[in-house]
């Protein structure tokens, strides 16, 4: 009698471990997990833009929209790309992927919504294509110069020369660049990038270093003076680079902003001797942005997340609080120094700066318009600080061409 074998197959059935079948469970699609987490991250983005209230959250949405048209691009090109994956297969990762790039589309939307109202109430002209610029292209500076020393430090300043500007008949724009008055210089991305625009519309662009406080030096007196000293060197050497010394505007953003402001209305009222030997030329207008226009108000800030930074950039500029000395305080406060000569005044801060309150540009807007002061306050929706980051974002935009109106009829 023969013995027959049992016959096994040669290979595994279904239901064996690592087999094949049908109800195997499937691996998750690499492309898909790709696809979600930057939906999640849109998403939150966009969400915290319209919630600034929110610790943390808000911060990044702040920052997030100045950059609100990419945002609507993003989010609408994963929105696609988990729909065509959806249509596929149906999962969870999927629809997660799906949802996450709808909301964040839909919420920049309504952020980018929100900034282009403001621009139409100013009669802006917002150039769409200049929206997704993602780089300020060129920004070296022409020339560099020395206007002066502080303390042995020498003290340099940069200069962009008008494009197809004649010799001597370009205005003049000076630039203050922005650090909370310890950090910072001339040729930093942001006040390049302006400078630069300001030149290819045929100004004369000079962007000023000046001495930086520290935890052991505070410099709150000593500061101004040499900003004034920089004026000087301008209005002695404007000609020779193609610019008008008797068309000198003043521009700065944050801590430059409130320096550009207390030396355009000190300068205005006869207060404020230059730290050279020299005629501080007068100061036409004067722009800024986010600008600290109370410096009592940047220290009492009550974010939960940038309260402290504002406390401690102001005690390291000034050697301590409002209360141990409210002489200093009221010294760089800009409103202390409004007089009915003040220059006309810009300036455009975001609603949503969680560094520097804007309600201290709201306060300054009062008083000048208490002594007769031509101008203008632009509140950005949704924006944080340093909102033009964006080199061709909605703020930017706006407080280009808000400026160069205001300079053509100062």
């Amino acid at each position: 009698m023969i013995a027959h074998r049992p016959h096994h197959a040669s290979g595994p059935s279904t239901g064996e471990r690592g087999g094949t079948g049908r109800d195997a469970p499937r691996r998750p699609s690499v492309t898909v997990g790709i696809l979600v987490v930057p939906a999640v991250l849109l998403a939150v983005a966009a969400a915290g833009a319209l919630l600034p209230g929110v610790p943390w959250l808000g911060q990044v949405g702040g920052y997030a929209a100045a950059w609100a048209p990419w945002l609507v691009v993003a989010g609408l090109a994963v929105t696609v790309c988990a729909t065509v994956a959806l249509l596929r297969r149906g999962s969870v990762t999927r629809v997660v992927a799906v949802a996450g790039g709808l909301v964040a589309a839909a919420l920049s939307f309504v952020v980018v919504t929100q900034q282009l109202r403001v621009a139409q109430e100013h009669a802006v002209g917002v150039q769409i294509a200049e929206l997704f610029r993602f780089t300020p292209g060129d920004t070296e500076a022409d020339l560099d110069a020395r206007y002066g020393e502080a303390d042995g430090e020498p003290q340099d300043l940069s200069l962009w020369l008008p494009e197809g500007g004649a010799a001597g008949e370009a205005p003049v724009v000076v630039l203050v660049h922005g650090g909370g008055w310890v950090a910072g210089e001339r040729s930093q991305t942001t006040t390049a990038s302006h400078a630069a625009w300001f030149a290819a519309q045929g100004y004369l662009a000079v962007s000023i270093d000046y001495p930086l406080s520290g935890d052991d030096r505070h410099l709150w007196d000593a500061v101004e003076p040499q900003v004034a000293c920089a004026l000087v060197w301008v209005g002695e050497h404007a000609a020779e680079h193609g610019g008008d010394a008797d068309r000198v505007f003043l521009a700065g953003d944050s801590a430059g902003g409130n320096l550009a402001l207390e030396v355009a209305f000190r300068a205005a009222a006869g207060d404020l001797d230059p730290a050279c030997d020299g005629t501080v030329p007068p100061v036409a207008a004067v722009s800024t942005l986010y600008p600290v226009a109370s410096p009592g108000g940047l220290h009492g800030n009550t974010d939960p997340v940038m309260g402290s930074r504002g406390r401690e950039l102001t005690e390291q500029y000034t050697g301590g609080s409002p209360s141990e000395y409210p002489e200093r305080y009221a010294a760089i406060t800009p409103a202390e120094h409004v007089t009915p000569d003040s220059p006309p005044t810009l300036m455009v801060a975001g609603e949503a700066d969680h560094l520097v309150p804007a309600a201290g540009a709201e306060e300054l807007a009062a008083v000048l318009s208490g002594a007769g002061v031509a101008r203008e306050l632009v509140l950005l929706p949704a924006a944080d600080h340093v909102f033009d980051s964006a080199p061709g974002g909605i703020g930017t935009q706006v407080w280009r061409d808000l400026t160069l109106r205001l300079f053509e009829r100062s």
